[in-house]
Order: structure tokens, then C-alpha cells, then sequence
């Protein structure tokens, strides 16, 4: 009775543990917010050491005191609003942890797929444009969230623009022509044995694989088609069965090619030398060569001409945020000196387009005789002009990779938000590709082996015991019928 109690007693205990409200956990302090974001994705301060390798743009614009100091700080000294800044490091890490308390952040900055997600299934509301959103966010990518459906209505918006770009190869140039690289499928080549990593992350690596095993239909595409984009976007976001196969054959051939799959070592291992090749998104892209010249190194980054996938991270608010709080957080960060902050610390590119950011664009300008035209992302696709021009050493270098031209950008499109039945499809395939499988009959014939061995082994080192009870068993056994 008394272990009965003490279980009983344990178990009520428990259960009142999972019985106290979710959103009990995460009350916020008056004129407070919570933010969700991407680790290193704001500027939180620079360390003293690190004031001497800062750019000419950054240390012209702003004091000592201003660059040690976090943007979080400034925000709460200039309005008096409190910023609980937490980080996730996967947009599904972020989605389980709004689902398990809805009501715990204000803010979040998850990618385009998903922000679909989210608002198809009712965990973010529309709000009204931030001022900072309709006056300097770039045309382009104004029209690409009103195609997507993040807006509603003429004033407001499910989701406004923070920062963007592409995926392709990073590339040590100083081994590696980017002519070598202009496919998705070179990778394949055997100069590139062991020297490439590939994200360990399916949305990302699909991207990847399609655009190899439907290298020669991409490439027939019409690039001067007005259904061009949507062509691509179509090939790119398949995933019917066959795809699906030929996605895992492709990948299962690279993996035996690999380094090994990544999220967030890459960028390290190009520059130690582990690696020649990383895919990786352009923000990162542009840390690992700006990294590299530090060292004496030159890397470059390439967009496959087939095409690629183009992201946006944007701010969203869940159905309980303090919409006041957070759009005033909004235009904060969109304010042109918090903007070139935020660029120059996480190295990518904002979604802020007015004059001041470009004039900015310009103190980047490179020696070289390429010029790239940005005229599309400040102004918009039917802009035509020289004022947004400007010069590049490389097409493959910093400044292009944090402003793709409009070719690059032409070719890239937005991948879907896969439905949880295609979503599981996918993610088993995934499963196959980073595990080895086997049918069930080796896995029993294993299984049996080593459990046979097992047993050979405790019969070998424990025999002398074993026998010995054995014989006294009998002994005892003998004993027992002489006594009765």
C-alpha cells in the first residue's frame, strides 16, 4: 500500500506539472517584446578586439560607443520598449516552438515556405504595412510577396522583407575555374572528390538535385518567355514520384563524392582548406570570401546557370502579438543606418531599396571593368537607366554575390511549401540518401549473427562458472534424494 501511494502520489505530481497553461511560461514584462530570429542575424554589438577590421563604412558612420553597443539597446533607449531577442537555428525548430506557446513571441523571421506555412494555417495575422515597408522596400521584392500572397489588401501585409538571396557554390578560385562549376551536376567530377560539403537540410539540398537531373529542360527553357519564370518555378518545385527517385539517385551518387553534409561548418572548412566547394546560401557566401581575402585567399560564388532557388526571410506576427510594440521593432531595424548595421554584421543583403542604401552600394564599388545593373531590385523590372549601375572585379565576387544582376536573379525562383503528404515523402527519401538501408532479411541474418556470437562469447569467458553451477546443481540434486 505503501509504494501504491507514493506511485499515485509521483503521478499527480507530474500531471500538474503538464497542467500548468503553456502561456503561464512565457508572460512577458509590460512594454515588453519577444523576438524570434535567426542566430547572427542582427547586430548585437561588436568586442573591442574586433573594432579594428571593421569596414571604412561602417566605422565612418558610426561612433566606438555605437558600434559596441547592441541594436537591441538602442532600440530600448530610444523608444523604452524591451527587447527579448531569442534565436532558433531551423525555421521547423521555430515552428514547434510557436506551436508549443502561441502566445509567447511578438515577432518572428522565418523564410518564404515558411511564412506560407504559417498563414495558411491561421498562426500569424495580417497587420498594417509598417511605414518603412511601403516607402523603401524594394520593388522587386514587394511584387515577389504580393505573387506569394503575403499581402492583404491596399495596407496590409502578412509579412514584410528583412533580407534575401540565392543559393549556389562557393568556390576556392584559386584551384577552380567557375567555368568548372556553371552546372549543378559538375560537382560530380572527380577533381571534386571529397572536397565539396552539401547542406544537411532536404528543402535546401532538393534545390540542388532537381536542378541536376533536369539540367538539359532547364537549359531549354526560353529565358525571353513571359512564362519563363513560372515554367522554372514548375520544374524546380516538382515532386512527383519519378522526381523524387531521380532526386535520390543523384544524391546518393553525390554522397559518395562528399566531404559531408553541413549547416553551418562550411564556411570554416573552405577556409582551413578542408574543402574546395561548399553550397551555401550568398550571405554566407559573401563571410567565406570576405574571410578568404583576410587570409590571402580568393574564393568567388556562382549561381549554376540552370537556375536556383531565391529566399526571403521576412517579419511576420503570431495572432497574439502587441502589433504597436512590434511594427515600431519593424521600422527600426528598416532605418537606412540600422540597415547598413545589419548588413555589414551578419554579411547579407536587406530587403531596403531607397537612394541612401544604394548610395552605400556605390562605397562598395570594386576596381574592374563589369558593370552589374541593380536598376530591377531599387526601381523596379521596367526602370531603364545608368543611375543603378555599378562596377565590379568579379561577377563572382562580394559585391555581386550580395546584389545578383537581373539575369541571375531572372533565373531563380521561390520554392513551394510542400504539403505534410509530399513533405513525408521527401523526408524519407532524405532518410535513404544520409542512411544506409538494408533489406530485412540481412538485417535478421545481422542480427542473429551477432547474437549468436554474443553467446558464444559469454559461454567462452565465463565457462568455469557456468559449469561449476551446474555440477553443484546436481551435487545439491544427488544430496537431496539421499536425505529423503
Amino acid at each position: 500500500m505503501k509504494r501504491l501511494f507514493c506511485l499515485i502520489f509521483a503521478m499527480a505530481i507530474s500531471l500538474s506539472v503538464f497542467a500548468i497553461p503553456k502561456n503561464n511560461v512565457s508572460a512577458k514584462e509590460p512594454n515588453t517584446i519577444v523576438v524570434y530570429s535567426w542566430e547572427d542575424y542582427l547586430d548585437l554589438g561588436y568586442d573591442e578586439e574586433d573594432l579594428e577590421d571593421l569596414s571604412e563604412s561602417l566605422t565612418s558612420r558610426f561612433s566606438t560607443d555605437e558600434l559596441l553597443t547592441s541594436l537591441t539597446d538602442v532600440f530600448e533607449e530610444q523608444t523604452g520598449i524591451k527587447v527579448e531577442y531569442r534565436t532558433f537555428a531551423t525555421n521547423e525548430e521555430m515552428y514547434n516552438e510557436l506551436i508549443n506557446n502561441p502566445e509567447g513571441p511578438d515577432l518572428i523571421c522565418p523564410s518564404e515556405y515558411m511564412i506560407m506555412r504559417m498563414k495558411s494555417e491561421g498562426l500569424i495575422k495580417s497587420y498594417k504595412t509598417p511605414t518603412s515597408w511601403q516607402e523603401n522596400g524594394s520593388p522587386y521584392i514587394k511584387s515577389e510577396f504580393s505573387r506569394l500572397g503575403l499581402t492583404d489588401g491596399e495596407d496590409k501585409v502578412y509579412a514584410t522583407g528583412y533580407m534575401w538571396g540565392t543559393m549556389g557554390y562557393i568556390f576556392n578560385a584559386d584551384k577552380i575555374n567557375p567555368e568548372e562549376l556553371i552546372n549543378w551536376d559538375s560537382v560530380l567530377d572527380s577533381k571534386f572528390n571529397k572536397k565539396i560539403t552539401i547542406k544537411d537540410s532536404i528543402r535546401d539540398t532538393y534545390i540542388l538535385a532537381v536542378g541536376a537531373v533536369y539540367e538539359e529542360e532547364l537549359k531549354a527553357l526560353d529565358k525571353n518567355s513571359p512564362d519563363y519564370t513560372n515554367k522554372l518555378a514548375e520544374i524546380f518545385n516538382r515532386t512527383d514520384d519519378v522526381t523524387i527517385k531521380k532526386v535520390e539517385d543523384f544524391l546518393k551518387n553525390l554522397k559518395e563524392k562528399l566531404y559531408g553534409f553541413e549547416v553551418d561548418s562550411g564556411k570554416t572548412d573552405m577556409l582551413t582548406g578542408k574543402i574546395d566547394v561548399n553550397f551555401a546560401w550568398s550571405g554566407d557566401a559573401v563571410y567565406t570570401i570576405s574571410e578568404a581575402e583576410y587570409a590571402g585567399q580568393n574564393f568567388g560564388y556562382i549561381v549554376p546557370e540552370e537556375g536556383s532557388n531565391v529566399w526571403f526571410d521576412g517579419w511576420v506576427m503570431p495572432k497574439n502579438a502587441n502589433e504597436e510594440l512590434a511594427t515600431k521593432f519593424i521600422d527600426f531595424v528598416s532605418e537606412t543606418s540600422n540597415v547598413i548595421r545589419n548588413m555589414e554584421y551578419i554579411g547579407y543583403t536587406s530587403c531596403m531599396a531607397n537612394p541612401e542604401v544604394f548610395d552605400y552600394v556605390l562605397e562598395k564599388e570594386e576596381e574592374g571593368e563589369e558593370t552589374i545593373d541593380l536598376g530591377y531590385f531599387f526601381k523596379g523590372f521596367d526602370y531603364i537607366g545608368d543611375d543603378y549601375k555599378v562596377t565590379v572585379a568579379s561577377k563572382y565576387g562580394i559585391l555581386a554575390t550580395q546584389y545578383p544582376d537581373y539575369s541571375t536573379v531572372k533565373r531563380c525562383v521561390v520554392m513551394d511549401n510542400f504539403d505534410s503528404t509530399i513533405l513525408d515523402k521527401i523526408n524519407d527519401m532524405w532518410n535513404r540518401v544520409k542512411f544506409i538501408t538494408f533489406p530485412t532479411w540481412v538485417i535478421y541474418m545481422v542480427a542473429g549473427i551477432v547474437l549468436a556470437g554474443g553467446i558464444t562469447f559469454l559461454l567462452v569467458k565465463f565457462k568455469d562458472r557456468i559449469f561449476v553451477n551446474v555440477k553443484n546443481k546436481k551435487k545439491w540434486r544427488v544430496v537431496k534424494k539421499e536425505q529423503l
